[in-house]
């Protein structure tokens, strides 16, 4: 099982838990030490799906003291959160997908190409490498939108940084990026410089409808 698949299950957990109110509003959940012992995962994964829930507003990290229990009301953070994060991946979808409708086939010596191709390693150097992938994985999908040459589509994708970051954050793949994931970015890169745009749109659809069901199945 992936460190991505780890994290995901341990969150999934995490949540069912605090909406069964096992762990009620300002509660401390257990140590780190603790939950890796009870999942029988490493600590790094307890803190990465510590960090999917804070993200989603619903447990409060404090430095030196722990995770805690927020005072909202989950069903309705959930409700929300999913609500807002899916609407980021489809309005990521319209933007990337979008701009390969009007992007053309990129001469290996494009600075566009050559973003794409640099892109596309950090991702695969990290996913070789087992390290996080957040900030490759946001320089990639910048990199699409640019080769569209278009800075309002580029400030557009932007103004989305950090619910990008998010969605990046949270994804079963977005501090460690399995291979199959990567493959479907090697997919998408590929297309975009053969000029292959109905290979490269499938492959972005796919990657967006997969963040959209992990949400589904995170917060439904």
């Amino acid at each position: 099982m992936s460190a991505g698949t780890q994290r995901s299950r341990v969150a999934d957990q995490l949540l069912q838990d605090i909406r069964a109110r096992r762990y009620g509003p300002g509660e401390r959940l257990p140590s780190e030490r603790r939950l890796s012992e009870a999942f029988g995962v490493s600590r790094p994964v307890v803190r990465e799906a510590l960090g999917m829930l804070s993200s989603l507003g619903l447990v409060d990290i404090q430095v030196g003291r722990g995770a805690f229990v927020t005072d909202k009301d989950v069903a309705v953070q959930s409700e929300d959160a999913q609500r807002s994060l899916i609407d980021v991946t489809v309005m990521r979808e319209v933007i990337e997908c979008g701009v390969l409708g009007v992007a053309s086939r990129r001469d290996p010596g494009d600075p566009e190409a050559a973003e794409l191709r640099a892109a596309l390693a950090e991702l695969e150097r990290c996913v070789a490498n087992g390290t996080q992938a957040t900030r490759a994985d946001h320089r990639f999908h910048r990199a699409i939108v640019a080769t569209a040459r278009s800075s309002t589509a580029v400030r557009l994708w932007e103004d989305l940084t950090s619910e990008i970051t998010t969605v990046i954050r949270i994804s079963p793949n977005g501090t460690t990026m399995d291979e199959a994931t990567l493959e479907r970015h090697r997919v998408l890169a590929d297309g975009v410089l053969r000029g292959e745009f109905d290979l490269a749109r499938q492959a972005c659809h796919d990657l967006h409808e997969d963040y959209r069901d992990f949400l589904r199945d995170l917060l439904g």
